[in-house]
């Protein structure tokens, strides 16, 4: 029985039916190969989300202009590159591996606008609604006529081309402070002829846009406009004119989809993290789908529920749902959840390591091992040895679990040993921040697959050398973990909670709490305390906190500090000297201070387990091996990914 009926149910447009409500967002893992066009890689990236079951896959930001292509994109974007130079043939396969699985092949098409450098362009300089200079120095082209039709030829061009290689439709990018955005924005566009000042004005260019599109592809194709709702930004657009643009665009392009944020701000909106609640933009397409005649409404942002995805199709508050990162997650999400099979869908804990780490070339997921490296791993299937072996697992954190579920489900015997009560490891420590119930859901997920396929799950059982040798495993796989960090400050053991102790502690917390440590897991844990009305003060003896988060996630961690500023405090390039029972002797710019508090935590960080895991290693057994951070602290992504692949590699 179908438990989603108008989830899963089909819908048309244009003669093009769609066989769910379920749509996979425009959410890249791998740039473009050499040509800028989509290589193998990025191919079977988004391949699997068609055979996870997603209505429609949307292949990620696609520039419409080589001309002002940036060589260098973000986001993992591909320039498109016009017929005559044959790179086009790329989009033709993309398209192919989309539709063969019953999916309708989309592509995003974008120009950067203002927000390009000249490095990128050969020297040029950008483009935009005004002529200005950025606070970096560069020099903006305000967009004359010529420019204008140029640009708006290049998306026609672009649509027309993208349709001729078998894609049945396209999602402009009108959003998230790109150039059809800077145009309709006032924050952004400070024109003062007939493309400036009222809605009607800021509307022109890019209704031009569409309208050119509309003539270049014809009546059997689909045009969808993505826009923000709320640019979260001082003077950004409103809600009120984008229900103003939406009637006037509904002319041309069927779908009007909600997105939020801006470039120009915090991505935190733009792709939602922790800090924001799922289904942020809802209320937003709501907004839109009253006002709208013909065209079809998208939400999205960061749904994984499905119940309230089919509530949200049943009230008609849209007709459709996009998932970006959960497809990441779990490509599979949509089938999964047709069949009942709920429980086993991996759900995307919003951590923003996937996109937030792309600019250092760190690509993946931190649940998903084998999304964004599919060629990759074809080499590791190939070489898989189904012999069955006898392993041990020795620690359950997420590693650890992740290891025994893998090699479980590879057909080996398995016996994980966890000296504690339950497994979770370090993901137990967060069970009350109220900014991580996703990855603790996650937790909830790894634990109920190693019961589901039949680990042997051993507790308060902790591994010894001489234990080791008497199960007689083919493998031992020891995942340990780490422990606090206790540098010689006189009373830090004494007087602060290591985050073991702080979740376990049963007390009362008192009114003011004080962080020894502002490292990403220091912030972070300061603002759930600040989120929950305590005083928190953070030390770091940094410049800044959260230095380690990705370039995404860090910006939302200072604007959720200053939402919360009358809670939290933080003090930087400041040194913990004593910790006292009622609080901590510091050493900083202002000189040596006294902070009173009455909860302290120590949130300096952990070791690795060095000592432990080589009493381990001396066991008489054929294969050992350790991973995760009783090797190398890795947080979560390099304790999962190393547990697959040490699970995947057993012969």
């Amino acid at each position: 029985m179908n438990k989603y009926p108008n989830l899963f149910s089909r819908l048309t447009i244009r003669n093009i039916t769609f066989k769910n409500r379920i749509f996979a967002g425009p959410c890249s893992m791998t740039p473009g190969g050499r040509t800028r066009c989509p290589d193998e890689m990025q191919m079977l990236y988004f391949e699997e989300k068609a055979i996870g079951g997603a209505a429609s896959v949307c292949v990620a930001e696609t520039c419409v202009s080589l001309k002002y292509a940036p060589r260098k994109l973000a986001f993992g974007n591909v320039a498109l590159l016009p017929p005559e130079r044959s790179g086009h043939r790329e989009y033709i396969k993309e398209a192919a591996l989309i539709a063969r699985h019953g999916a309708i092949p989309s592509i995003q098409l974008f120009h950067s606008g203002d927000t390009s450098h000249p490095r990128f362009l050969d020297g040029r300089d950008p483009i935009g609604p005004n002529d200005f200079v950025r606070p970096d120095g560069v020099h903006v082209t305000g967009m004359d006529e010529a420019l204008m039709q140029e640009t708006i030829d290049d998306f026609a061009n672009a649509a027309k081309l993208m349709k001729n290689c078998g894609f049945k439709m396209v999602m402009v990018h009108g959003g998230h402070g790109w150039l059809l955005a800077q145009f309709l924005s006032p924050a952004t566009n400070h024109r003062t002829d007939e493309y400036g000042g009222s809605i009607e004005n800021r509307a022109r260019f890019p209704l031009r846009v569409l309208k050119a599109m509309r003539e270049a592809v014809g009546n059997d194709f689909i045009i969808e406009y993505r826009l923000s709702g709320d640019e979260h930004m001082e003077n950004g657009i409103t809600i009120e004119d984008v229900c103003k643009f939406a009637q006037m665009a509904e002319e041309y392009a069927d779908i009007i989809h909600l997105s939020a944020g801006s470039y120009y701000t915090t991505n935190q909106y733009t792709f939602p993290g922790i800090f924001v609640p799922h289904g942020c933009n809802l209320e937003l397409a709501k907004a839109v789908k009253k006002v709208v005649k013909k065209a079809k409404v998208a939400t999205v942002g960061a749904f994984s529920d499905p119940v309230e995805m089919d509530r949200i199709i049943k009230d008609g508050d849209a007709d459709i749902v996009y998932m970006a990162r959960q497809f990441l997650a779990d490509p599979e999400t949509p089938n999964k959840w047709r069949t009942g099979r709920e429980d086993d869908v991996v759900k995307c804990v919003r951590c923003m390591n996937c996109l937030g780490n792309f600019d250092k070339g760190i690509m993946g997921c931190d649940v998903n091992p084998w999304i964004g490296h599919e060629l990759y791993n074809l080499n590791l299937l190939a070489m898989r040895d189904k012999q069955k072996r006898k392993v041990v697992v020795v620690g359950g954190g997420p590693g650890g679990m992740m290891a025994a579920w893998t090699a479980r489900k590879e057909g080996h015997d398995v016996i994980l040993l966890e000296k504690e009560g339950r497994l979770g490891g370090t993901l137990n420590y967060l069970e009350h921040d109220v900014h991580k119930q996703d990855l603790m859901g996650y937790k909830n997920f790894l634990e109920y697959q190693c019961k589901k396929t039949g680990v042997d799950i051993r507790l308060n059982t902790e591994a010894t050398k001489e234990m080791l040798e008497a199960l007689e495993p083919d493998y031992v796989l020891c995942a340990v973990g780490a422990e606090a960090l206790i540098p010689p400050i006189p009373g830090l053991k004494e007087n602060a909670r290591t985050p073991r102790q702080v979740a376990e502690y049963k007390g009362k917390v008192g009114d003011r709490v004080i962080l020894i440590g502002g490292g990403l897991s220091g912030a972070e844990m300061g603002l759930s305390y600040a989120e929950e009305g305590y005083h928190v003060t953070v030390i770091e003896m940094a410049p800044e906190v959260a230095a380690q988060a990705n370039h995404i996630h860090k910006p939302a961690i200072f604007e959720t500090m200053e939402r919360l500023k009358d809670n939290i405090t933080c003090k930087t390039n400041t040194k913990c000297v004593a910790v006292k029972e009622n609080g901590v002797e510091v050493e900083g710019p202002e000189g040596k201070y006294f902070i009173e508090g009455d909860f302290i935590i120590n949130a300096l960080g952990v070791r690795p387990r060095y000592k432990l895991v080589e009493e381990l290693a001396a066991a008489d057994v054929p294969m050992f091996d350790s991973f995760g951070d009783c090797k190398e602290l890795k947080q979560v992504r390099g304790a999962v990914h190393d547990g697959y692949y040490r699970a995947m590699d057993i012969r």
